[in-house]
């Protein structure tokens, strides 16, 4: 062979290797990125809890730090209580500059000074100085911290590679000043969590930390600063936010509410009204004065008059009689739901047992204004409050409206079972002690609808205006049933009784009008007719005109007890 040949045949075994693919591996990426993240100096040395308190247990007594070791996992673990119940080193101004004195004799080392940096701002995202039980010379040490970290920030930075956090630490300067959340608020408002996905990962801020609690109520204090149009939009995002964070509901509410009650039409906002009285109570019962407090009384007025909307449509459709909404019904009382001071339900059988999802949400939203009525079936009674009225609606159609007067004894009692029938005890229809007793009838007194004889009624008996609130007359001291008479009165008021109780007053006699004399000169009346007996008026013959207008009604007097008919 020649040489030549020989030649040819070595180099042809290695061409023939080489033409051979390579096997692939991963394993030299995860070496080079090791590699890369040591030259950056990125990689944290991790040093346990347990080391963090030895080093502060040592340091609490001698108050020297001895090594770079000792600085480095003191600044990890400012926030850690020396001792059980005891204070922690931000909470010890002395030892707290004692730490950053030590620290800062590394500050022209940037590699090692950094390391120091990123545990103090470790230690300073973690402390809640914001928390109500904070002692304001703590508040004071972690400010102190602030400062400092927002003063010797650029002393992190090496003239060679940097670890990335560095970067961010620098560039978000910010994060160490009075308004640490300010600047993200606009890019969280427009749907980008991004950039502070970005920090926390690179700061190590954990998801208990103060900045990002604080940073909710950044944003709802920024969305309550937009127009009315933005702010509406972005409202059902802000409850959101509250809705995952106990901490932050009440202040965080209270701003959403006091804002909302300044848009104009003050329109319902569902979602507002459900979790305000879901998180605050039903906001005019007095055992939620304190929950309500915060805000201002246009806006807990304004979250009543929802609820009360709400109530009187869920009223007059899901509680009536046989699931058969009576909408004539429900738009009469909505428009006067800024009278009604108070409302309960007096709930039957079916009401308070059902169990499907919607029964069980409607009782959670009425609790505390649920009474017992002893009825069976679909029967519900509805409660009003309205000044000086009491009116009871029933859900089953054909029922009259029962109007009590409230300021004298109401003839029955919430707190006990409700029933029906009239007469029997604590019945919701006891129409002998009724001021007020209505049907839902057309055409009748000279009214083409009863939703008209209803207003008027209200309005000229009562005081009592849609879309207005009803004010309440100071009761007379007098007992409560007893007669007051004109001669009984002084001048003035002798005549303004006469007049009064002749205003008006018709030729033939009606029940609505002996309710409406007796009520204004605090008469008491019994009702025995439906026992075969007969109405009284209880008073004497003494009052001339008043005598006069029974005797036109055809009523007789019986000494010593009154009038009858």
């Amino acid at each position: 062979m020649s040489p030549l040949d020989h030649l040819a045949s070595l180099l042809r075994t290695g061409t023939e290797e080489g033409s051979r693919a390579l096997a692939v591996s991963t394993e030299i990426d995860d070496v080079l990125r090791r590699i890369r993240e040591r030259a950056k100096g990125s990689a944290r040395e991790t040093f346990s809890e347990d080391q963090q308190l030895d080093a502060v247990r040592r340091f609490w007594q001698s108050q020297e730090i001895a090594s770079f070791r000792d600085a480095y996992l003191l600044s990890w673990g400012l926030c850690l209580p020396h001792k059980p119940s005891a204070p922690c080193v931000l909470e010890d101004r002395p030892r707290l500059e004692a730490v950053l004195d030590g620290v800062d004799s590394w500050s022209e080392r940037p590699s090692a000074f950094r390391r120091c940096y990123q545990g103090l701002a470790k230690s300073y995202f973690t402390y809640d100085a914001f928390g109500n039980n904070t002692p304001s010379t703590a508040r004071n040490n972690w400010k102190l911290l602030r400062e400092y970290l927002h003063d010797k920030n650029a002393l992190i930075k090496d003239r060679q590679v940097n670890p990335d956090w560095v970067a961010t630490a620098i560039d978000n300067r910010q994060l160490f000043g009075e308004n640490p959340c300010a600047p993200y608020v606009d890019e969280l408002l427009r749907g980008d969590a991004s950039a502070i996905d970005h920090l926390c990962e690179e700061l190590g801020i954990a998801k208990a930390s103060w900045f990002l609690r604080e940073l909710v109520l950044a944003q709802i204090r920024g969305a309550t600063q937009l127009s009315d149009k933005q702010f509406k939009g972005l409202l059902p995002r802000m409850l959101e936010l509250l809705a995952n964070n106990d901490v932050l509901r009440d202040r965080g509410l209270v701003m959403l509410l006091d804002r909302y009650v300044k848009v104009p039409g003050m329109h319902l906002q569902q979602n507002l009204r459900d979790w305000s009285v879901l998180w605050w109570g039903n906001p005019w019962l007095p055992s939620n004065e304190t929950r309500w407090g915060g805000v201002v009384p246009e806006a807990r007025s304004m979250v009543s008059d929802w609820l009360k909307l709400e109530f009187i449509e869920t009223f007059f459709t899901k509680l009536a009689e046989d699931g058969m909404a009576d909408r004539r019904r429900m738009e009469f009382w909505k428009h006067y739901v800024k009278a009604i001071d108070h409302i309960e339900f007096a709930l039957g059988s079916t009401a308070r047992n059902a169990r499907d999802r919607d029964f069980v949400v409607l009782r959670k939203k009425m609790e505390g204004l649920i009474c017992h009525l002893d009825a069976s079936g679909s029967n519900n009674a509805f409660i009003m409050r309205m000044g000086d009225l009491v009116a009871v609606e029933f859900s089953g159609m054909g029922n009259a409206l029962y109007g009590y007067d409230a300021r004298r004894t109401v003839p029955f009692d919430t707190a006990e079972p409700l029933r029906l029938p009239q007469y029997e005890h604590n019945s919701l229809k006891q129409k002998n002690r009724s001021i007020l007793w209505l049907s839902h009838q057309d055409g009748i007194n000279g009214w083409s609808k009863w939703e008209q004889m209803f207003d008027a009624k209200l309005r000229e008996e009562f005081g009592i205006k849609p879309q207005t609130v009803a004010t309440r007359v100071v009761r007379p001291s007098s007992p409560p049933h007893s007669a007051q008479h004109p001669e009984n009165l002084p001048p003035h008021r002798e005549q303004l009784a006469v007049e009064s109780a002749g205003a008006g007053v018709p030729r033939h006699y009606n029940r609505f009008a002996l309710n409406k004399l007796t009520h204004r000169l605090g008469l008491r009346i019994e009702d025995r007719t439906p026992k075969g007996g007969s109405l009284w008026v209880l008073t004497d013959d003494s009052d001339r005109q008043v005598a006069e207008i029974l005797s036109t009604w055809g009523f007789q007097h019986k000494a010593g007890k009154g009038w009858w008919r």
